[in-house]
């Protein structure tokens, strides 16, 4: 080895000058400085695709009663944040076996706030021991009226009310109390 190529060798190793590191450091910095208030918006996201998905699901499951004369349960568990399907066969209801309707775990810090029905109202929930609430899909093309409320870890409220003669379901982007007529 000369004199030269080591001379050449302790230039290639030297590393980065302080103002490389400080124009990466001040990149960094804007990089982050942009994107944080991004990642904060988040819940916000979770929470109208928890909606959206709640929402389409409904939706098939009231054109899956209508077409294969069946009965049809979205089954919710509010104690592990939850939501599945289930189908009447013979005099029982049992899980779906469409990939579809398998059991969701909603995530992303929103939960399930509360639902009502006709079945609920003036019911305390002692009177629900397993703490499951459904809406039940009939073939006659009739949804039974409820409203869903799910709520973010920041606060925020969705509120869906089923149509009842459409299976569709308005979704609200804060609380409302929708009364539900309860049939005597």
């Amino acid at each position: 080895m000369t004199a030269r190529s080591a001379i050449v060798n302790v230039r290639d190793n030297k590393g980065f000058t302080l103002i490389e590191l400080a124009v990466v450091i001040l990149v960094l910095g804007l990089f982050v400085s942009f994107a944080l208030p991004k990642f904060e918006d988040i819940s916000d996201v979770n929470l109208k695709s928890t909606a959206r998905n709640l929402s389409t699901t409904a939706r098939y499951l009231y054109s899956e009663a209508a077409f294969k004369k069946n009965i049809y349960k979205l089954v919710f568990d509010s104690d592990n944040n939850e939501y599945w399907v289930e189908v009447l066969e013979g005099n029982e209801y049992e899980v779906s076996t469409d990939p579809f309707l398998r059991k969701k775990k909603i995530t992303g810090n929103v939960f399930l706030k509360d639902i009502i029905t006709e079945r609920t109202l003036g019911k305390k929930q002692s009177d629900n021991p397993d703490n499951n609430e459904y809406i039940l899909f009939l073939p006659t093309g009739y949804v039974e009226p409820a409203v869903i409320h799910i709520e973010s870890s920041n606060g925020d409220v969705y509120t869906l009310a089923t149509n009842p003669y459409t299976g569709t379901m308005k979704i609200y982007d804060e609380y409302k109390d929708i009364l539900i007529q309860q049939n005597n």
